[in-house]
């Protein structure tokens, strides 16, 4: 039934405020459900996304980082690294850099070697670019610049293709 209103009812919605009542009505029943986590992170981000798109950022940052994604088992980890990246977006869009280190933390780096990945670990190390030049880190935004270039040069021509239209 989730599974219908996300795909199918949802996008018949009239406004953006039937589709936020209809956000929020899905994570209401997803929440606390192990076997609904994916829906109810899908619902999530949805509504951050939406949020962020109609300038209220703010609120959107605060849905969504009291989500630890890291322990549902049920996500992929493809899905649960680019749910951590959106939220290092959002922490970083407020310059909430300390949120950011923790948030960087829980992505380990065995799992952005993984092939398939390289626009998620590029994208990874672009926002671990920001924290270190706020930090003042010259050899560790040196070393993440540095990843991201032999990510680049290892990627396949289309990825290459890609990041370059970007």
């Amino acid at each position: 039934m989730i599974e219908l209103c996300q795909k199918t009812l949802f996008v018949k919605l009239p406004n953006r405020g039937e589709q936020y009542k209809m956000l929020e009505t899905l994570r209401e029943a997803c929440e606390g459900k192990m076997f609904l986590e994916r829906e109810y992170s899908q619902a999530t981000m949805t509504l951050c996304k939406y949020l962020e798109e109609d300038g209220k950022a703010e609120e959107g940052t605060k849905i969504i980082q009291e989500i630890q994604i890291e322990t549902y088992g049920s996500l992929e980890v493809k899905e649960k690294v680019e749910f951590i990246l959106y939220q290092m977006k959002l922490v970083l869009m407020r310059k909430d850099f300390v949120r950011c280190q923790i948030l960087s933390r829980k992505i380990s780096k065995r799992h952005l070697s993984e092939k398939g990945l390289e626009k998620l670990k590029i994208q990874y190390f672009l926002f671990m670019v920001q924290y270190y030049i706020h930090e003042k880190q010259i050899i560790e935004c040196a070393k993440a610049y540095q990843t991201i270039f032999d990510t680049i040069n290892k990627a396949e021509p289309e990825l290459s293709a890609d990041l370059n239209t970007d």
